[in-house]
């Protein structure tokens, strides 16, 4: 015969646990803690960026901003450049690093983004217009700390503002890049110090004045009408007979 507390299991069975959401949540816990590891998984161990590195980083850096057009007449900032920055780096390995520089821009509500990179593993090959490549891909990024390859993009709904930003990319001085020495720090600064800002074409919104309504012609001496005129002749002979 069962016991009183063994009835009351009988008739009020215990639920189960709910383990499985437990379980999802510790797994994606230690995934979010273990991500850094993860992704330098393949770096064993890291050191500091080399005197080479830092100049060729600096460089790069230097010119990619410079690269990027001014804010267009009118136009504003919506928030600071984005560039990348130099880090640790992996032991072992040479110029693994990111060379990007990013504006965004702003002009009558409408919005644009300009990015310019150096040596990236893989060329675009999308956006015809607005986006171009110069040099071949680079898979090992700059491991030679030389140029290999210039992208830039321009992205942002049609509008003038993403015209004028197409049109005011120096496609030959990034195409001169490639295979050749960087310019210095001081000679990159002093090419954005002489940018000079685009004029963004507005359409127009109504048609212009006809040539009709726009000439002017020179003022005519008033005419006195023929009658007036003889009234005034016969005036001045009566004036002329009376001496007066």
């Amino acid at each position: 015969m069962k016991t009183s507390t063994e009835l009351a299991l009988s008739l009020n069975p215990a639920k189960p646990r709910c383990t499985q959401p437990r379980r999802w949540l510790a797994a994606i816990a230690v995934l979010s803690v273990s991500w850094p590891v993860l992704v330098w998984a393949d770096c064993v161990d890291t050191r500091k960026a080399t005197a080479a590195e830092v100049e060729f980083h600096g460089r790069a850096m230097a010119a990619l901003v410079a690269a990027l057009p001014p804010v267009p007449v009118g136009g504003k900032l919506q928030n600071k450049d984005s560039v990348t920055t130099l880090g640790q780096q992996c032991r072992g390995v040479t110029g693994d690093f990111n060379l990007e520089a990013t504006r965004f821009y702003e002009l009558n509500f409408r919005k644009a983004i300009v990015s310019v990179a150096i040596n990236v593993r893989q060329l675009r090959t999308d956006a015809a217009g607005l986006s171009e490549s110069y040099g071949v891909a680079s898979p090992n990024r700059s491991a030679a700390l030389r140029v290999n390859n210039v992208v830039w993009t321009v992205s942002g709904s049609d509008s003038p503002l993403r015209q004028a930003l197409v049109d005011a990319m120096d496609r030959t001085r990034l195409q001169g890049w490639v295979d050749k020495p960087l310019p210095s720090v001081a000679e990159s600064e002093a090419l954005a110090s002489q940018a000079v800002p685009a004029a963004v074409a507005v359409p127009a919104t109504g048609a212009p004045a006809s040539n009709a309504s726009t000439v002017q012609t020179a003022p005519q001496p008033a005419v006195a009408p023929e009658p007036l005129r003889e009234a005034v002749d016969a005036v001045n002979k009566l004036r002329g007979l009376f001496g007066r």
